[in-house]
């Protein structure tokens, strides 16, 4: 059975993912295993309005993608272990990055005040919000505006990592143990 993120009042619901919810939980009909699969970086439904406001054609801003890892571990689901897909491409949005990591070089307004702006991962343009994908080639056309970043961080990622931490503690009560 598949269960589709939360519905979220910060806007980026309106955000078309093709069709598709930013995220879903693949669940089995019964949970049998004490794993949790997780799917971040597989997403490859790309927003129209992040693909024009991106320099990249379609074949290099999918660079960044886990391409098909999703695919690969599908096959746990019916095993009796769920699964967390990302729709959203790791170039909108990382969600293994801090939720506030954000590189001030790409944003227009001033980022709240403990935005991790000095992380190596932010140096190298791969923050939250990434600003480059593959060797180092820019993604956007123009800064974003800062409040961008946070309907995404808000909207997306926290909603995202909700769910996950619901999903181990669910796996944790059942078995006494979870494994990710």
């Amino acid at each position: 059975m598949a269960t589709s993120g939360p519905r979220d009042p910060y806007g980026t619901d309106q955000v078309d993912f093709n069709g598709h919810p930013p995220f879903e939980v693949l669940a089995p009909a019964d949970q049998r295993l004490p794993f949790v699969f997780n799917s971040p970086h597989s997403g490859c439904q790309y927003p129209q309005s992040f693909l024009e406001a991106s320099r990249l054609n379609s074949r290099t801003i999918r660079r960044s993608e886990d391409a098909f890892v999703d695919s690969l571990f599908k096959h746990v689901v019916p095993l009796g272990s769920p699964l967390l897909r990302a729709h959203f491409p790791r170039a909108y949005l990382d969600v293994n990055r801090e939720p506030y990591e954000l590189d001030p070089k790409m944003f227009e307004g001033r980022l709240p005040s403990y935005a991790n702006i000095r992380s190596i991962r932010v140096a190298g343009g791969l923050g939250t919000v990434a600003r480059v994908v593959s060797e180092a080639q820019e993604i956007y056309h123009h800064r974003l505006p800062v409040s961008e970043a946070l309907l995404r961080i808000e909207g997306i990622y926290k909603p995202y990592h909700s769910t996950l931490r619901r999903l181990l503690a669910q796996t944790h009560v059942m078995f006494s143990h979870a494994i990710l």
